[in-house]
């Protein structure tokens, strides 16, 4: 049996994270948040498994902690990499999203008596200019945090010594 590669897996996984993000907001019209994002978070978890029990069965060895670690690493920098290019492409491609996010805080300061109009349109523009690498860094962070701490789970159940 051929061994299929960790990059692979995270292109697979990453591949599979963007079309179900884009089918269930275009197609089924769920919004960006909520049950995409853990949807896609519990492929991504089952996907960095895979890859741990795959390089686990490729030859019966003993393999470390390391080791381990090292492969499911493997796996979701390639998935934090494609789901940021994909976090930056989708907000590009649907402005609306942000903008009405804007136009809700907008509303919200406007009924603020300390607020002038002016302040509430600089307000909106600030947080128009900051929304998207704000996006992006944070979206990056919560994949990498959660492959990590799966990869350390995964590593760590696998690489346990069997006691006979």
């Amino acid at each position: 049996m051929k061994k299929i590669s960790a990059k692979l897996i995270g292109l697979i996984v990453g591949g599979l994270m963007v079309l179900v993000s884009l089918l269930m907001f275009y197609q089924f019209h769920y919004p960006d948040t909520g049950t995409v994002k853990y949807i896609c978070f519990t492929i991504y978890s089952v996907g960095i498994i895979i890859s741990l029990i795959i390089f686990k069965n490729n030859n019966k060895e003993e393999k470390t902690f390391k080791e381990y670690f090292s492969e499911g690493f493997k796996v979701f920098i390639v998935v934090c990499l494609i789901m940021a290019i994909f976090t930056w492409i989708f907000y590009k491609m649907n402005p609306q999203i942000f903008d009405n996010m804007i136009n809700e805080i907008n509303k919200i300061n406007a009924l603020d008596p300390n607020k002038t109009p002016q302040e509430v349109i600089d307000n909106g523009e600030k947080i128009r200019n900051i929304r998207m690498p704000m996006t992006v860094a944070i979206n990056t962070i919560i994949y990498m945090v959660i492959g990590a701490l799966i990869t350390l789970i995964g590593a760590g159940f696998l690489s346990q010594k069997k006691i006979h």
